[in-house]
């Protein structure tokens, strides 16, 4: 007997790797020009996925460059987020890692906004959005090693429900030079999941398995990005059919 569908179609903003408040290039005008560019590079994601009126939005890791992060600067990630109309699920990634020196450990009592569902478990947890029919899972990145598995522990999935993972980490082939944070087609391809959402790369990279989608999505910031402007992706999930994976630029 086929696995019951969910009862409704859901869509999704992928976005990862937006190293906000870097000081790679130093505290002078010329760093300031470009953190305004990563920080305008965010907006416009919130208003993408306000436009598309998208029903979730995933920041798989790396919202920020690293743990030196100003209370200016953390008001402004924070106070961005709130301003998407749907709900927001995030990880932390190698950059933003949850350890001794973690941006989030320190956060008081609601101070994170109402929409941000923050995944800090280093062992993974799964969120519900029963009026999504959707189930979310994801784990937080403590040390970025070799040891490190992203998609270790991912649950079952639910049926009925729209299964989607979060994971920030390198995609490596079986037989590779092992990476730091490895995630392999075998793991993406006995999740079953429907989609999963990678963070990592800072290039667009479709590495489906089997049945599941999974993808990274590129970094929105033109900063680090290839071309002259960033991306997200659209991801539209319809019961009995194939996702649907759009690339929309970030101008």
């Amino acid at each position: 007997m086929p696995a019951k569908p969910p009862h409704r179609p859901l869509s999704i903003v992928h976005t990862s790797d937006v190293h906000l408040e870097t000081d790679t290039f130093g505290s002078g005008e010329r760093g300031i020009q470009l953190r305004d560019k990563v920080r305008t590079a965010f907006g416009r994601v919130i208003d993408i996925a306000n436009d598309r009126n998208a029903d979730m939005l995933l920041i798989v890791g790396d919202l920020f460059d690293s743990a030196r992060v100003t209370e200016e600067g953390l008001a402004f990630a924070l106070g961005t987020i709130a301003r998407a109309k749907m709900p927001v699920v995030m990880i932390p990634g190698n950059h933003d890692a949850h350890d001794e020196r973690s941006i989030y450990a320190g956060l008081a009592p609601g101070t994170l906004p109402e929409n941000l569902h923050l995944i800090l478990e280093p062992e993974g947890r799964s969120i519900d959005f029963p009026d999504l029919a959707t189930r979310v899972w994801g784990r937080a990145l403590v040390e970025h090693t070799p040891d490190y598995r992203p998609m270790s522990g991912v649950p079952e999935p639910e049926e009925g429900l729209w299964n989607i993972a979060l994971a920030h980490g390198f995609f490596m082939e079986e037989g590779e030079i092992e990476r730091s944070s490895p995630i392999t087609p075998a793991e993406i391809e006995r999740s079953h999941y429907d989609y999963v959402a990678l963070g990592h790369v800072h290039v667009l990279s479709d590495v489906s398995q089997g049945s599941t989608r999974a993808f990274y999505c590129g970094t929105p910031a033109p900063l680090y990005s290839s071309e002259n402007s960033g991306w997200v992706l659209l991801v539209n999930c319809v019961p009995g059919q194939p996702l649907s994976i759009e690339r929309l630029t970030v101008g």
